[in-house]
């Protein structure tokens, strides 16, 4: 960033606008310098020659005048549009917190170099000149200009301090309308809730009418106003010949004089009028270009573009911190990923998990820190590096208006049809788009409506790998989508996977976990832990997966549901069916292994072992006789024309238990009974007809 350079152009164009202001207000004479030598000097003699002399000198220098304002206000225009071409994608390259701000100070100047306010604020300096040759006329005109542009002056500043307190009111109510005619055409389409539709209209209603109410406040200022300035006007223009006549008929001026003092005078304080008229917009663009001027912004040089990235991505010591002594976003967090590994960021609401992936995106760079794709920090990477080598899918993404086509290639300007085809299909999204009417050529600006949010979702994952990035990075990218959309998802996530694509997702719900290599843990802005899938999820169940239940029969679902939430990929439906049979059957070994007339307790502990095995645990306290009944048990199970089903309920269970697990463990350590089953995904066959 460096100070911003595309307004140096302003200063190199103000002596050239000097000079044709200066120009074309001096050419405000010619009218009264030539009326002045035809009363004075043409109408005494009779001379037509001097006449028509006067008249070709006169035409000429109005000619001059009408070619010098129209390169003036060419030049204004250019000004204004040089603005906008070279300072609005500048400041669209700025922080997110000041780009509204800059944009809102560059409309200012531009408005001004479009308006009146910019002639008049050049018209300025010549006002003195006026003054000038007012004083060479006669001196009392100048006293009469000076009381003219006093009253004028009072009677604008007392307009605007009466009416800016309406003025304030109005632009608020105007802002109201806006918001409630936004709301109320957004929830058009909404179903279901008549009564806030409704609603909705009446407040557009009560707003309108709200408006209409100040405006009809603030009209009697503007009107009279405007008529007491049109009267000052007038008297100023009868005041002004009056006074000529009364010094013609002293001897103290000629004809010409009283006629060219006249015009000089109404010029003089119609062009005061105008300038107190447009100072607040005067004041406003100055404040504005002051404020442009010290603004840092990106270069608009060349850059260089990097063609490749291997994938590889390292974070040191990322800091992003909060206004007000607030704890930070993110505090020291550094970790490096291989190439093409997908990794997973989980971590509690506010943990700072989205803005961690910003900042690994180059969306929202960390103030303090580095992130570092490949050997290329990412606060250096060109825009269309950035472009080339990153996808972002935020969480609630957006489709602007336009053709589908033209959001899947974010709207680049040449771009290949069979690109934007290949994108959607590589998304998934190809035979959605082809159903509709218009397939890719469907409007959404038109019909906002046409997609749901989850197949929204999936368009902007079309859009996120339409340039074949080699880091993608997504939001909680399964948020809107349903089972079907979610399993569409993970076959699009596993084949870029399969591509060497590094992905970085943040996730909250867990059916995309496994797809993760790696697995990151925010806590509190904090790297709390960080590792291979299995190793994380492993450290993460211990002390932390434990749930304690009162031994009754309503509690055996909760376990269920319990045992079921501990499952985070979308591939353990065999391992999570049979963990919850043997936690099941632990429950009801707990159960039948104790007395049934008292209030019983115990606590299930869940951990995973690997990535395809886990263990669950049963912790009583008081002593079993389950583990003296296991030998009885073990001995039956090894006669294969053994009834199981015909043995208790506590012994039964410790059948099922043996056989679906791999390994089964029963403890009585001080004075607690502890039951112990790991189990894996390797398929366990049942034996001995067990009917259960």
């Amino acid at each position: 960033m460096e100070p911003v350079s595309a307004l140096s152009p302003f200063a190199k164009m103000l002596p050239l606008l000097l000079g044709l202001s200066a120009i074309s207000n001096l050419a405000v004479l010619i009218n009264p310098i030539f009326m002045m030598q035809v009363l004075d000097r043409v109408l005494p003699t009779g001379n037509l020659h001097t006449l028509a002399l006067l008249l070709l000198i006169a035409a000429l220098a109005l000619l001059l005048q009408a070619v010098v304002d129209g390169l003036r206000d060419s030049s204004f225009r250019a000004a204004a549009g040089f603005a906008e071409r070279n300072l609005a994608p500048l400041i669209l390259q700025t922080p997110l917190v000041d780009r509204v701000a800059n944009l809102q100070e560059l409309k200012k100047v531009v408005r001004f170099l479009r308006g009146p306010a910019a002639i008049a604020a050049l018209s300025l300096p010549w006002l003195p000149l006026f003054l000038a040759v007012l004083w060479l006329i006669h001196p009392w005109f100048v006293a009469l200009t000076s009381g003219l542009i006093c009253l004028s002056a009072a009677l604008r500043l007392t307009t605007r301090g009466m009416s800016k307190a309406p003025e304030a009111a109005l632009a608020q109510a105007r802002t109201a309308e806006d918001h409630a005619t936004e709301n109320a055409q957004q929830f058009s389409q909404s179903v279901g809730v008549p009564g806030v539709a409704s609603n909705l209209r009446n407040q557009v209603v009560r707003t309108m009418q709200a408006r209409s109410r100040l405006e009809d406040r603030l009209t009697p200022f503007t009107t009279q106003s405007a008529a007491l300035s049109g009267f000052l006007r007038a008297m100023g223009q009868l005041l002004g010949l009056s006074l000529g006549a009364m010094l013609v008929v002293q001897d103290a001026l000629s004809a010409g004089g009283m006629i060219a003092a006249s015009l000089i005078l109404i010029k003089t304080v119609t062009s005061f009028e105008t300038v107190v008229t447009t100072w607040p917009d005067i004041s406003a663009a100055k404040s504005a270009y002051m404020h442009l001027k010290s603004v840092a912004m990106p270069r608009s040089n060349a850059e260089t573009h990097i063609p490749k990235l291997s994938g590889a991505l390292r974070c040191d010591g990322l800091i992003f911190p909060r206004t007000g002594g607030a704890a930070p976003r993110l505090e020291k967090v550094s970790f490096a990923l291989p190439a093409g590994s997908c990794t997973a960021i989980v971590g509690a609401s506010g943990s700072g998990k989205s803005t961690l992936l910003e900042a690994l995106s180059g969306l929202a760079p960390c103030p303090i820190g580095t992130v570092w794709l490949e050997d290329t920090e990412i606060k250096t990477l060109p825009v269309a590096s950035h472009t080339a080598h990153i996808g972002y899918l935020p969480q609630q993404a957006q489709l602007f208006a336009g053709t589908l086509a033209q959001n899947i290639a974010g709207f680049a300007p040449e771009s290949a049809d069979e690109d934007i085809i290949t994108a959607a299909k590589m998304a998934g999204v190809h035979g959605l788009i082809s159903a509709l009417p218009q397939s890719y050529d469907t409007d959404i600006g038109a019909t906002p409506h046409v997609l749901s949010a989850g197949q929204k979702q999936r368009v902007a994952l079309a859009r996120a790998i339409f340039h074949e990035p080699q880091y993608l990075f997504l939001d909680e990218p399964n948020a809107l989508l349903d089972a079907a959309g979610e399993r569409q998802l993970c076959a699009v996530l596993a084949r870029l996977r399969k591509e060497g694509i590094t992905i970085v997702m943040v996730i909250h719900r867990s059916g995309l976990m496994g797809l993760a290599d790696h697995v990151l843990a925010l806590e509190n802005g904090r790297l709390a832990d960080f590792g291979s899938r299995s190793e994380v999820l492993g450290r993460m169940s211990g002390g932390r997966r434990r749930i304690d239940l009162p031994l009754r029969h309503d509690s055996l679902q909760d376990l269920v549901d319990w045992v079921g939430a501990q499952f985070t990929r979308g591939n353990d439906a065999e391992l999570s069916t049979r963990t919850e049979l043997i936690a099941s059957e632990l429950f009801n070994l707990a159960r039948a292994s104790g007395p049934q007339d008292e209030p019983r307790t115990v606590s299930f502990a869940f951990c995973f072992l690997s990535d395809h095995s886990c263990e669950v645990t049963v912790t009583e306290n008081r002593i079993t006789e389950a583990a003296r009944k296991m030998e009885k048990v073990t001995r039956l199970m090894l006669q294969p024309e053994t009834d199981m089903g015909r043995l208790p309920g506590d012994e039964a269970a410790l059948a099922v238990i043996a056989q679906l697990s791999d390994r089964f463990d029963i403890d009585n350590v001080a004075g607690q009974a502890t039951y112990r089953a790991a189990v894996s995904m390797r398929p366990v066959a049942l034996q001995g007809g067990l009917r259960h």
